[in-house]
């Protein structure tokens, strides 16, 4: 049977064969611009447009001066929202003369070209990473970071521990450029005295 339907197309004139390829191709395309097709429970189907592995990017300043670093075990991109999401990110700030600053979080969101990095699950700060002074670490479920402002802030529950004291608080904005810190509200400090 297929042999036979070849052999009529094979034999038809070339304008009736071109017509028939013509209603394939538009057949094909409205297909391919129809919207992602809805999976049984009613959400659409989304797929990454490109994916990485093992993430390592530096970004630098507009004279080729290491500004931070970001690492990430996977980083998937969605063209529908122009949305990046990240694994396990790790921020290094490399800024010459700034202390050092790791950030680290179970997950990241970059949305629409925007380069604020939304920071979610067990989010960790952490300042003076092998310094002779104490270390800072700030621990929190959110943080929304601006890493070429060097801003961060959040209004979910912080913790932050530096040495003997330990403060706990509801929001907070952090300007490492200025190294200005300020704590929102339900702010509870204790300081256990060295004996």
């Amino acid at each position: 049977m297929i042999k036979q339907v070849l052999t009529r197309l094979i034999s038809l004139p070339k304008l009736p064969l071109a017509i028939l390829i013509l209603l394939a191709a538009t057949f094909w395309l409205d297909k391919a611009v129809q919207p992602p097709a809805m999976v049984e429970d009613g959400i659409a189907r989304r797929d990454p447009d490109f994916m990485l592995e093992g993430l390592s990017v530096i970004r630098t300043d507009n004279e080729g001066v290491a500004r931070y670093r970001l690492f990430a075990k996977r980083m998937l991109h969605y063209s529908d929202d122009d949305s990046t999401h990240l694994e396990q990110p790790r921020l290094v700030n490399a800024a010459p003369g700034k202390s050092e600053v790791q950030i680290r979080a179970d997950r990241g969101e970059i949305f629409g070209g925007n380069d604020d990095v939304n920071l979610s699950g067990n989010v960790s700060l952490s300042r003076n990473v092998g310094k002779n002074s104490d270390k800072t670490t700030l621990t929190t479920s959110s943080l929304l970071l601006d890493p070429d402002g060097d801003t961060a802030r959040t209004d979910k529950a912080v913790t932050i521990k530096e040495g003997g004291t330990t403060i706990n608080a509801v929001g907070i904005e952090l300007d490492n450029g200025t190294n200005v810190t300020r704590l929102l509200s339900q702010v509870r400090v204790v300081h256990e005295k060295k004996r």
